[in-house]
């Protein structure tokens, strides 16, 4: 596919919520640089989408219809995926969603719905492509958190201890597989421009305060992951990568 580099030939990636956002452009820059792609998320509209595309730039990719928050359909991404590829190289955890809500306000509902999706479908998944990837004395693995992760947003409570875990969690895990040759990191993202940020009316105060002055494309953000399981970051483990504009560094 067009004039890359092939930095991932022939490397298995799973990307989790990659129907759109950060994680559609993950899965089509991977499958520029040699990778084989399963295109993960809800949305089978959108998988098959971007899987065809894909395709038919001479890449390689399936989709998986999976719910992240449910244990079985998670037992099948991992278990299809190794009968198709036969291994699993990488690991991008990128399925979530937001809530934004005042601290009093928040339910034990929201508490179930939004760490079963944003911390347990991390967790889960890790767990179950680990022992894979420690057979072959290799494997990468990036969790996109937020920058959240790292900073105090008012009515994100919920939001940023979920991000913040995962980030603490990532770490951990890293230094437990370190001597095995796996890596994990974590990509903090900012602000990135989606079709839900354009509709909303604060995106103009948003742009603002960041000193780059504009929001991030997903392109940036996978092009930030690309670094973070390639060859060029072979140093690079239980580290957190902000990618934000510069807001961090005010």
């Amino acid at each position: 596919m067009g004039n890359s580099l092939q930095r991932l030939q022939n490397k298995v990636v799973i990307v989790t919520g990659s129907t759109s956002g950060i994680g559609e452009a993950t899965a089509k820059l991977f499958a520029a640089e040699g990778a084989k792609v399963v295109v993960v998320g809800r949305r089978r509209e959108n998988g098959e989408r971007i899987v065809d595309s894909i395709n038919s730039q001479g890449g390689e990719a399936i989709f998986l219809q999976t719910d992240m928050t449910d244990e079985e359909q998670i037992i099948n991404l991992v278990d299809s995926t190794l009968a198709r590829f036969g291994q699993i190289d990488i690991l991008i955890n990128n399925a979530g969603r937001i809530i934004e809500k005042p601290f009093i306000e928040l339910t034990t509902s929201d508490w179930d719905e939004f760490v079963a999706l944003d911390a347990y479908s991390y967790f889960r998944a890790m767990q179950l492509v680990l022992p894979h990837m420690e057979k072959r004395s290799s494997g990468n693995i990036v969790n996109v958190t937020s920058l959240a992760a790292v900073s105090v947003m008012p009515t994100h409570a919920l939001y940023s201890f979920v991000k913040a875990g995962i980030t603490h969690m990532s770490k951990v895990v890293a230094a437990e597989y370190a001597g095995k040759g796996i890596r994990v990191n974590c990509l903090l993202p900012g602000v990135v421009y989606t079709e839900m940020i354009a509709d909303n009316p604060n995106t103009p105060h948003m742009e603002k305060i960041i000193p780059l002055g504009r929001m991030s494309t997903p392109e940036e953000q996978a092009k930030t992951i690309l670094f973070m399981v390639s060859d060029e970051s072979s140093y690079i483990t239980g580290t957190s990568i902000v990618s934000d504009g510069g807001v961090r560094g005010i």
